[in-house]
């Protein structure tokens, strides 16, 4: 026996007693075993009961993945519709195509139902057809190895109902039976080519519990995200031993609250001719590398139609991939020098400043200012200088004869106009990423040649605005887009109404400025949008229609200098019909077009204004919705806590609630508001932000009485009230004077 066996032997020999003390000393190791077994396991129960986890897992939540799921409910997206109730942009359904691979795949009856590798070239035609993908890759895809299924990347992403119903009978027809769907929520806009950038798009976002929503990513559809999406629900399921949602065991965890619907100010009727007619003036005339056109409601500041070129189709995404797309809007985003079209207000400042006289005398010939030589473009093109009356000159788009008129003015009287104009700030009027343009540079020349629309930078809502003072008779209007939002929760509203943003010149100015706007068009001499011819230009049959045309350089990227190419230009038509009182105000612009001809304003401006007036009657500008008019509650807005906050994208988010924010200063903070925190605001109600740079008296043309009363606590300047009524139409002390100098203001009150 070895040696090592024998003494394992021995140790187990040595301790050998009677079997009934064996029994006993094996009874009490079980015992003393069973005691530590006890107190581990309370010691671990203890443990388990107050940190409800173990080695890190919580258990509560395990047991719920095992016995419970949650599933989430997409909320209703709200619709956008257009001023009448039309849908531009709701929810649907979209498909993501996929094929089955697997051979295992088949019938009880041994059916297959997987795609057979014999009808790959088939499924590869039916996918070219229908969604437009190359027939290479689609049958690489279909011969990646080692997978049960394949999807097909982003042109098999968001299919129509139509298509993926096309594709189906397709594949039926040829006997596939392996072609397979997934759902997913989706956004429907049936109109194609449609304010597509103003618009926008929402798309599906992944969700961080895994679900998908979808997401504003541009336009409207952006900036409104938080009011049209909701608040997805989540309801909890229990499952069965196999993992199965038992029916009747639902325990709601978040309700469903479905997003509000928005109704914009545009018109369908208005949109599709502006879209039709772009097509004409940018595709098939000018070929430029940008144009917008938008019309706006001169009484309201409603925008009635809005697009730009180059343009894609939110529906199919045609045109997105294009390398030449923009994606900004440039309703808003993107600045550019105006070029002529600024002479409208110049015009206007100096017939209110009293420093026009239309009969007056001057030539044309170079103006010399510091190191500057400015002409007008007649010298330019070689004509000899002529003699003008200052009114031939507006005709003529004189740069020499409004740079003589802001001379006359003054740089800091002209700068004050601008400043009434609101030009350098952004209209915050509700949409994202604003730009805001840029003021002219604090030298002679940049301020003066800002006269005629060179040396300082807009964008065209800024234009649009201004522009409103001249057709609204002096009173400016801040530019709009939402007409309603309905809240289908409460079925309440809330319903939008002009708001006015100043009055910078008086009715009188902008009423004489709308007459010389005329004779621009009508001018056979002068007028610069006049043609032997065809007569005027731009013409509505039965209308006179003021207008104003512009050619601007444009500003070198490095800032220094212009571009000198012959197509270097940014043209520009502002037009307003009927001149007398007008109804509505068209502005267009095209950078760099590649052929021009002051004809092709005919191609966008007149049938787009024809119309126009044509539907006047029915646009219903004064009134709310159809959809809307009937319900007799208004929707619940909360002033959130505002203090602290930046006054522009404060004043955003007000007026995409409906709410008229009047922000006092340009500091970079609200440092009081003139309602409480958390108080309802009512729709169209008047708010005063006070930042913390406020150092000139505002201009308080359509003030409410209580916000006069309230900015004379504020800035202890005392305030005697004349007249009656509800809202401010004048003030004794000029706009733009230091607060710290005026002790009084007078103010008449109308309505």
């Amino acid at each position: 026996m070895p040696r090592k066996k024998k003494q394992f032997l021995r140790y187990i020999l040595k301790k050998r007693g009677l079997p009934s003390q064996n029994r006993r000393r094996v009874g009490q190791s079980l015992i003393l075993l069973t005691v530590f077994l006890f107190f581990v396991f309370l010691i671990n129960f203890a443990i388990i009961i107050g940190t409800d986890s173990k080695f890190g897992v919580d258990l509560s939540e395990g047991a719920q993945q095992v016995h419970q799921k949650e599933v989430t409910v997409q909320a209703k997206r709200g619709t956008i519709y257009d001023r009448t109730g039309y849908p531009i942009a709701q929810d649907s359904t979209t498909y993501t195509i996929f094929a089955i691979l697997d051979k295992n795949y088949v019938s009880a009856h041994k059916e297959i139902l997987y795609v057979e590798e014999s009808q790959f070239d088939k499924v590869a035609d039916i996918f070219h057809e229908f969604l437009g993908m190359e027939k290479d890759y689609v049958l690489q895809q279909l011969r990646l190895p080692d997978l049960n299924q394949v999807y097909f990347g982003t042109k098999g992403k968001n299919i129509s109902h139509g298509t993926m119903t096309a594709i189906a009978e397709a594949a039926e027809a040829a006997n596939i039976k392996g072609i397979s769907f997934s759902t997913s929520p989706g956004r429907l806009y049936t109109n194609g080519v449609f304010a597509s950038h103003f618009i926008g798009l929402a798309q599906l976002k992944d969700n961080d519990d895994g679900s998908q929503s979808l997401h504003g990513q541009t336009g409207v559809e952006a900036a409104l995200n938080h009011i049209l999406s909701g608040q997805d629900g989540k309801i909890i399921y229990e499952k069965d031993s196999y993992g199965r949602l038992i029916p009747g065991t639902e325990t709601v965890k978040a309700e469903i609250v479905d997003g509000k619907d928005i109704y914009t100010t545009l018109s369908s009727d208005l949109q599709r001719s502006l879209e039709k007619n772009m097509d004409v003036f940018y595709g098939e005339r000018t070929k430029g590398v940008y144009a917008n056109a938008t019309l706006m409601s001169a009484k309201t500041g409603e925008i009635l139609a809005t697009t730009q070129r180059p343009t894609f189709d939110p529906d199919t995404k045609e045109g997105l991939d294009k390398k030449d797309l923009n994606w900004n809007s440039t309703l808003y985003q993107g600045f550019f020098e105006p070029g002529s079209t600024m002479k409208v207000m110049t015009l206007a400042a100096a017939i209110d400043n009293k420093t026009f006289n239309p009969n007056e005398y001057y030539t044309n010939n170079t103006y010399t200012l510091a190191d500057a030589k400015i002409n007008d473009w007649t010298v330019n093109e070689g004509r000899p200088p002529q003699t003008l009356t200052f009114a031939n000159g507006f005709a003529l788009s004189s740069n020499v004869g409004m740079t003589m008129l802001e001379q006359r003015m003054g740089d800091a009287r002209w700068l004050s106009y601008l400043s009434k104009f609101r030009f350098g700030y952004p209209t915050r009027f509700g949409m994202n990423n604003e730009d805001g343009g840029i003021f002219p540079a604090d030298n002679i020349v940049t301020i003066a040649m800002s006269s005629f629309g060179q040396g300082i930078s807009v964008t065209n809502t800024q234009m649009l605005r201004a522009f409103s003072a001249i057709g609204n008779h002096g009173v400016m209007l801040q530019p709009k887009f939402i007409s309603g939002i309905y809240d289908p929760l409460t079925d309440s509203a809330r319903i939008a109404q002009p708001e006015i943003m100043g009055k910078p010149v008086s009715t009188d100015a902008a009423n004489q400025t709308l007459q010389y706007m005329v004779t621009v068009g009508t001018d056979p001499y002068y007028g610069t949008l006049y043609s032997k011819e065809t007569g005027a230009v731009i013409q509505v049959d039965g209308y006179n229609i003021a207008v104003k045309s512009g050619t601007a350089e444009i500003a070198k990227e490095n800032g220094i200098g212009y571009m000198e190419g012959a197509n270097d230009t940014i043209n520009s038509v502002v037009a307003m019909v009927p001149a007398e009182d007008p109804e509505f105000i068209m502005y267009v612009t095209v950078q760099q077009p590649q052929h021009w001809s002051l004809l092709y304003w005919q191609d966008i401006v007149n049938p787009v204004l024809k119309e126009a007036m044509l539907l006047k009657d029915s646009l219903n500008l004064t009134g709310a919705s159809p959809a809307l008019a009937s319900l007799a509650n208004e929707t619940e807005y909360k002033l959130p806590n505002i203090i602290g906050e930046s006054p522009g994208k404060t004043a955003d988010e007000l007026r995409r609630n409906l709410v008229q924010p009047v922000i006092l200063g340009n500091g970079s903070k609200i440092e009081k508001v003139s309602k409480k925190v958390g108080s309802n605001l009512a729709a169209n109600q008047q708010v005063l932000l006070l930042t913390n740079n406020f150092e000139d008296v505002p201009d308080m043309y359509g003030w409410t009485k209580n916000n006069v009363e309230k900015f004379s606590s504020w800035t202890d300047i005392n305030i005697d009230m004349e007249g009656s009524g509800s809202k401010v139409i004048g003030q004794s002390v000029e706009v733009g004077t230091n607060l710290k100098k005026t002790k009084k203001i007078t103010i008449t009150l109308g309505e």
